[in-house]
């Protein structure tokens, strides 16, 4: 990619950010109190900077990071101005979180309102997954304990991260620590509950990974009005009502083939429960490996030749009604989020923790989906890929402070003029 040939560019995106509102939501939050020199704006804008320039971040790297002359020209700062590792540590530990939370939904209402009504339409698609990230347990105050490091002597332990992607960000996103929310019948709930209580239209459709199993957890969804589709196991016992199959059903669902469409009774505990759900059930055109690799990499074979899908979506008169083509199609758009999974590992640092105290997690999670949105939207609008989007972010901050520090040295007038926005619009 040329940049030239970009439609949008790094500098477009960062004047995106509402700098006004993030004071104000800094004075409201009062993340400042007792800060002499790591202010909560300038925590925000090293983490941005640094997420971008830098791969696999640490503490050290940030405070390098913060001293750099390209950091501090393009943000404004005093070139005397200095922070350490340590205070770094202890600012992520100690921060107020509510600066970071109410900044990341300040900049996704920012940020999604770019999108058209269309595309708006599209991104109530919710996908929920989670994701695990594991560190050494003399490292990690908190999470599940694992097993021990390859090669080593130590324990490592886990930090759970579940989302809620909705093909743009995560709109709400949790970290969970303790041994139950290992099941995802505990996680995945704390995450959709939320969202169903913001969508008073109902208009998400929530797409569920198939680690949800528990019978009570899609009932409670189904109570909320909150329209569901998840996959079940193929085994899963069932009494069938009625099957809603019609000779103009399309049986055509892509890679796989309709089998059947039913609306059944689940069974709890060897007894059948009167609430009813929709299950589509389909096979494979070809027997598929379905099994997730592991961190290693390696992984056991899965073959699966039929897959079963649950919903709530019945196609009751003066309801929303789905095909079974639909239901399988918003199923596989479920792959989505580990897509951004990946992208947030590789891309953003997310692999690794560069806090281990809760607090400082929870900062870095936000302000990682933070960034995350931002090359989001130099993406869309360049209309390229994750990868690509994050290195042309990075090329073009380069030459943006190579243009300002011209500009700075030279007083040269129409680089003064063109920078001056930049150079008054960051405290």
């Amino acid at each position: 990619m040329q940049l030239h040939k970009l439609k949008a560019h790094a500098w477009d995106v960062i004047r995106m950010i509402p700098d006004e509102e993030l004071a104000k939501l800094a004075k409201d939050t009062k993340v400042d109190y007792c800060a002499k020199v790591l202010t909560g704006e300038r925590m925000f804008y090293l983490l941005v900077y640094a997420f971008v320039k830098a791969d696999r971040l640490s503490q050290r790297k940030l405070e390098s990071v913060f001293a750099s002359q390209p950091f501090k020209a393009l943000f404004n700062y005093s070139v005397d101005m200095k922070v350490t590792r340590s205070s770094i540590s202890t600012r992520l530990s100690t921060i107020n979180l509510d600066f970071f939370e109410q900044s990341f939904q300040l900049i996704y209402n920012k940020l999604s309102a770019l999108y058209t009504e269309e595309e708006i339409r599209g991104m109530n698609l919710i996908r929920v997954d989670s994701t695990m990230v594991a560190e050494t347990c003399n490292k990690l105050r908190e999470g599940f304990t694992v097993g021990r490091k390859a090669g080593g002597k130590e324990d490592r332990k886990q930090i759970k991260y579940t989302m809620a992607y909705d093909g743009f960000a995560a709109k709400l996103a949790e970290v969970f620590s303790k041994p139950t929310y290992l099941n995802e019948d505990k996680a995945m709930p704390e995450v959709v509950r939320p969202l169903i209580k913001k969508d008073k239209e109902h208009k998400n459709i929530y797409v569920l990974d198939r680690g949800l199993v528990a019978l009570d957890n899609y009932k409670e969804f189904g109570r909320s009005d909150a329209v569901f589709i998840g996959r079940i196991n193929t085994n899963r016992k069932m009494t069938v009502l009625r099957s809603l199959m019609t000779e103009d059903t399309d049986g055509d669902l892509g890679k796989l083939e309709l089998v059947d469409d039913v609306i059944a009774h689940l069974y709890k505990d060897g007894k059948e429960d009167a609430q009813e759900f929709r299950v589509v059930k389909a096979m494979f055109r070809k027997p598929t490996n379905t099994a997730r690799k592991s961190p290693g990499g390696s992984n056991r074979k899965k073959v699966e030749s039929e897959v079963w899908f649950i919903t709530n979506v019945t196609n009751e008169q003066g309801k929303l009604q789905l095909t079974p083509r639909e239901i399988a199609e918003a199923y596989r758009r479920r792959w989505d989020i580990e897509v951004f999974y990946r992208f947030l590992k590789q891309n953003l640092s997310f692999s690794h923790f560069m806090s281990t105290s809760e607090n400082g997690i929870k900062v870095i999670l936000y302000m990682t989906l933070i960034t995350a949105m931002l090359i989001m939207i130099y993406k869309r609008l360049n209309d390229i890929g994750y990868t690509e989007a994050k290195f042309c972010f990075k090329l073009e901050l380069e030459e943006w402070i190579i243009e300002l520090n011209v500009a700075i040295r030279t007083g040269e007038l129409d680089h003064r003029k063109a920078m001056q926005a930049v150079r008054n619009r960051i405290p």
